[in-house]
């Protein structure tokens, strides 16, 4: 079975390949079955180099499938550069930028704009790399590279992410606004994408949860909240409709959260019950003083736990304690 299936892939690759070649002119032939060969090697340099080769030999409808190999090959070429520290980036990403302003901007070629900046995005863990993407995303942003309406949100997201990265240790904003700023982010581009029925589920109720904190949370902190709306606008758009409806009426948001909730609660559990179940956790929460980190997946961030610490297990510090009896004495 498994041999079938690879025989089916190498027929299906060889025909792909035959149509690409009775697609550009002869005499690119044998460059282009050179390019397809390094792109599966993963050798993306040496395909952009004979690719623009190509094209500056001749550049028009006819090379078509050309700019489609360098247009898919990019976001992985750059992704490279930035994963091996080769120093080249900064030269691919300019070559890029000139391959973008010399073609036609049609749906594909957007989809894999959009590739780019999602692959691009998965590379925030590295602080260096920051201010580099940032650039990147206003460079696409200025440019009007993505014209259709469904990948604005792509930008929106992309500069939400980015941003995610510097509240998160921003000793200014609270735990509280944090947790808000994620589950606002979740909201409006997790949870509409999210086929598992149980994870979409519990995402709705941890958004739901911290719509409640915030009901609570708003009214002593204001100050808080107006800092956030300008040193993080974009993260704060995703949440300025449920702070508009607490600013209004706190009590009637309260009420509306917590009918919402009850959709999710165990059979035959009050309305009553939750609420001190939600001002208990509340309570914890607000009470805590290590931040949260964050990561991102290249389509959400998300709170990367670390691993618990049993009471007797051997304290972290490296005291030949156990931790109950070190450390742990204050938890």
């Amino acid at each position: 079975m498994e041999q079938n299936i690879q025989e089916m892939n190498k027929r299906f690759e060889a025909k792909k390949r035959e149509e690409l070649l009775q697609s550009v002119p002869v005499k690119f032939h044998e460059r282009v079955i050179k390019a397809l060969d390094y792109e599966k090697e993963e050798e993306y340099d040496k395909v952009e180099e004979l690719c623009l080769e190509m094209l500056k030999e001749q550049n028009d409808k006819e090379m078509e499938q050309i700019k489609i190999i360098l247009a898919r090959i990019y976001p992985r070429l750059l992704r490279k550069d930035v994963n091996n520290s080769n120093q080249r980036y900064q030269k691919d990403l300019e070559r890029y930028y000139i391959f973008l302003d010399t073609i036609q901007m049609n749906s594909l070629m957007q989809e894999y704009v959009v590739e780019t900046l999602v692959r691009l995005c998965e590379l925030m863990e590295n602080p260096w790399y920051r201010p580099l993407f940032k650039e990147f995303v206003t460079h696409v942003e200025k440019k009007g590279y993505l014209t259709e309406e469904r990948y604005q949100k792509t930008i929106e997201s992309a500069y939400a992410s980015m941003e995610s990265y510097s509240y998160y240790e921003d000793n200014r904003i609270s735990i509280i606004a944090k947790a808000a700023l994620k589950a606002g982010y979740d909201r409006a581009y997790t949870i509409p994408e999210e086929k598992v029925e149980t994870t979409r589920i519990t995402m709705e109720i941890d958004a739901l949860t911290n719509d409640w904190y915030i009901c609570q949370y708003y009214a002593d902190h204001k100050d808080e909240f107006s800092y956030i709306a300008k040193e993080y606008p974009h993260s704060y758009s995703l949440i300025k409709d449920l702070v508009d409806q607490v600013d209004k009426n706190s009590k009637k948001k309260e009420e509306e959260t917590e009918e919402a909730f009850m959709q999710y609660v165990a059979k035959g559990t009050e309305k009553e019950q939750l609420k001190k179940l939600l001002e208990s956790s509340y309570n914890g929460v607000k009470a805590q003083k290590e931040k949260p980190q964050m990561v991102h997946d290249g389509a959400s961030t998300y709170h990367r736990n670390t691993e618990k610490i049993g009471r007797n297990d051997l304290c972290p510090c490296g005291s030949g304690k156990k931790y109950k009896q070190c450390c742990g004495k204050e938890a």
